[in-house]
């Protein structure tokens, strides 16, 4: 039964056991992933590897995934140790087709229609773009001026959620009309946008804030964590909310702590199996099928849906080095 929103769990004084415990499905799991390693991994749940992206850079490179709708988007760079990093190159993945490149950026986030994306566009030194463009290469316009420290996040019916002056003390989470740059709602930190609501970030608790009514909803931590990760599902309904650290009680073990937090009431619902210790929490990642379950990549891929006992896992094993964040390939 889903937690209520006041209850709070007792932070652990020892490590919790190794590895997400649950079932491998015997007639598989059904998830496809494109994994961020370097060039990007094309991995099944159930039968391994199906390749790697043709024409995509390997080698050295920071790379990242992204879903726009059912499309995956990759963004590729080099290495670099300081400011003024070369933007990355982005690319769509078409499946059995090449991945088709929508140039240069510094940034990007899926649009809302599913079909686009923003970017943050580099003109030239400190001179930068805010541009829209659909999947299939089109623009919607040359674009709008913008920082090069503007990192774009998400675009929902409400706005694009960004961030502005990223690592400096004026870091700060906007949510803006793209056509007219004017704020619609900004905080120090909005973890996330999900439809209607945004989730603001707290030092001991997080709000859920009603974009239609304004009303803000306060929810209690169930664990004391002050900056957790926050993926809304893809109905917008929950949001799946990582309780997890790098560094358990001040040692070098990895813990993750997922829960369920329903956006429209407030209350949460644990994961099974949490917390959990793994080697993976910085090369792993969370998804949301269109089926509504969510999905774990952490040495196996892992299933679960919201009310079900136990996780369902993959028959294949993730190589070390094919341990990276993942999006849904649909």
């Amino acid at each position: 039964m889903p937690a209520p929103a006041s209850s709070a769990r007792p932070t652990p004084t020892t490590p919790p056991p190794t590895g997400l415990d649950g079932r491998v499905a015997t007639d598989g799991i059904g998830v496809e992933l494109l994994l961020a390693t370097s060039p990007p991994t094309v991995f099944d749940a159930d039968s391994g590897v199906r390749g790697t992206l043709p024409g995509v850079p390997g080698g050295e490179r920071v790379v990242s995934v992204l879903r726009v709708g059912h499309t995956p988007v990759v963004l590729t760079a080099p290495t670099c140790q300081q400011s003024g990093c070369a933007p990355a190159e982005v690319y769509v993945y078409l499946g059995l087709s090449p991945p088709r490149s929508l140039g240069k950026a510094v940034s990007a986030a899926p649009g809302a229609d599913g079909t686009s994306v923003w970017l943050i566009r580099e003109d030239g030194p400190d001179l930068c773009r805010l541009e829209h463009v659909a999947l299939t290469g089109v623009s919607f316009g040359h674009g709008t001026v913008a920082s090069c420290r503007t990192l774009v996040r998400v675009e929902t019916s409400h706005g694009l959620l960004i961030t502005v002056g990223g690592g400096t003390a004026e870091t700060v989470d906007v949510l803006i009309d793209p056509a007219t740059g004017r704020t619609v709602q900004q905080s120090p930190r909005i973890l996330a946008a999900a439809g209607d609501r945004l989730v603001l970030g707290g030092l001991t608790d997080l709000t859920v804030f009603d974009l239609r009514s304004g009303a803000r909803k306060p929810v209690a931590l169930p664990v004391p964590q002050p900056n957790p990760y926050v993926l809304p599902s893809r109905d917008g309904s929950v949001a799946a909310v990582d309780f997890g650290t790098p560094s358990f009680a001040g040692t070098g073990t990895q813990t993750r702590d997922l829960w369920l937090l329903d956006l429209r009431d407030g209350t949460w619902q644990e994961a099974p199996s949490m917390p959990y210790s793994t080697e993976n929490l910085k090369h792993s990642g969370l998804e949301w099928t269109e089926a509504g379950d969510l999905i774990v990549d952490d040495g196996v891929v892992a299933a679960w849906h919201p009310g079900e006992p136990a996780w369902r896992l993959g028959k294949a094993k993730l190589a070390a080095a094919q341990q990276a964040a993942g999006v849904a390939t649909s």
